[in-house]
Formats: C-alpha cells, structure tokens, sequence
C-alpha cells in the first residue's frame, strides 16, 4: 500500500504544530504509519535490530520499547508468549466454520505441520535458553517466509504450523516445503557467552484440502500423521498425507 508524503515525513520539532488539537492529528497520522510498519514486517525481528542499533538514544530506544509491547500486549492472547508467533487457537479460530472470516466460502487450504529435529539435543547440550533463542529465531525465519495472506503458528514445543491458502497443486506444494527446509535448516548463529552455531533438521508432513470442504481439525490430523511418516524416513523429510 502506498503512503503519502505526509505519513513518510521525519518527525522533526519544526513540523509540530503548536496547536494541542492539530497536534494531536499529527500524533494519530504518525500512529497509523507506524501500525502499517508493524503489520508489513516482522516484529520479532525488529525488534532484535532496534536493540542493536547503537544511533538510537536511550530515550528512543524505551520509547519505542514500550510502544511495541504494548501493542504485544494487545493481542498476547493469540500470541506465543516466547516467540510472538501466532497460537492454535488462532488457527483453529480462524478457520472454524462459524468463523464470521471465513464468510462460508470455500477455501483451498494447504496445510504444513512441522517438527524440528535434533531440539532436545540443543536444550541439553546447550541449556534452555539457548534453546528458547532457536525456537525465537526458527519462528522468525517461518514468519518471514510467507506471504501476509498466509498463517504461521506455533503449535507448542518445538512444532509449528503453516497454512497457505489457495495452494493446491501438488508442485507448487513440494516446492515450497522444500523452501521452508532450506529456510528452516540453515546454520543458526546464536548469542551467548560465547558464539554458537547451531544446525537442525526438520521433519514437514503436508495435508491438502484442495475443494476447500477439510476441515482444519481434519488437516492438522492428517499432517500431522504425514510428519511422523516423514520423521520416519529420516532428517530433512517431506511427506504429503496419505
């Protein structure tokens, strides 16, 4: 969506107006542009580079600190509290039939349920927190690899859930699990007293709805058995159900 030349303006005092209500205007104009911001990106991961970021002062840092965790809190009941990824019950919420958004139509849905292997290997040879970064990070790399119309999740522990919607042929299926492996698997560089390289594999099973009549409780079942069929094939396995 495009934004006007007034919402892309530097906030600088000469453009406040002294005026409390016209500057209040200005206040609600530059709340909106930053709402967009959060909506077009990734928060989590935003948020890591704000922390790094050494021209922000102190103030601004807070400032904006507490500005994204408020709007965090906002919607915290939907939302994974370690990752900020969405929950399953904002999945099965969505997609429920007597959802009002899902307005009766019928949808192609195509559903990835994922699982990461080697996890418990990092949580014991590193400890939890190490383990809570890669959860953090694995969910970013998810979240960054979807489109805005699509739905990542974390289904809890070391499983998550993507759900692409008109995504049917079986092609086009494999090709973005494959992506989502490559994305997923990739070296993760970590952050502790030291610096940790951390490689994982991943297990993917794929459940197709493509008349868009599965339910999505019916979907995570079937995925949800095609990971365990790919976990039994080996690391870095794609099964579609059946």
């Amino acid at each position: 969506m495009a934004l006007s030349k007034t919402n892309t303006q530097p906030l600088t005092s000469n453009l406040v107006d002294p005026d409390p209500a016209k500057a209040a205007e200005q206040f609600k104009r530059h709340l909106a542009y930053l709402q967009e911001i959060l909506q077009g990106t990734n928060r989590q991961a935003m948020i890591a580079c704000l922390t790094q970021d050494s021209s922000t002062t102190p103030f601004q840092r807070r400032m904006l600190m507490e500005f994204l965790d408020g709007v965090h809190k906002t919607g915290s009941a939907n939302r994974d509290e370690l990752t900020g990824m969405l929950t399953r019950s904002s999945l099965l919420d969505r997609y429920s039939k007597k959802s009002p958004s899902t307005n009766n139509k019928k949808t192609a849905l195509t559903l990835y349920f994922i699982d990461l292997d080697g996890f418990k290997r990092v949580n014991d040879q590193h400890g939890h927190a190490i383990g809570d970064q890669v959860l953090t990070a694995v969910g970013a790399r998810i979240q960054g690899a979807i489109r805005p119309a699509d739905m990542a999740v974390r289904w809890g522990g070391d499983e998550f859930i993507v759900v692409f919607e008109d995504v049917h042929e079986p092609e086009v299926v494999i090709q973005l699990a494959a992506r989502l492996l490559r994305i997923i698997t990739a070296p993760l560089h970590l952050s502790s007293e030291q610096s940790i390289e951390v490689i994982l594999g991943a297990s993917i099973g794929i459940a197709i709805g493509a008349d868009g009549t599965t339910s999505i409780s019916d979907l995570i079942d079937q995925a949800d058995r095609a990971m365990y069929q790919a976990k039994k094939s080996g690391v870095n396995s794609i099964h579609i159900f059946p």
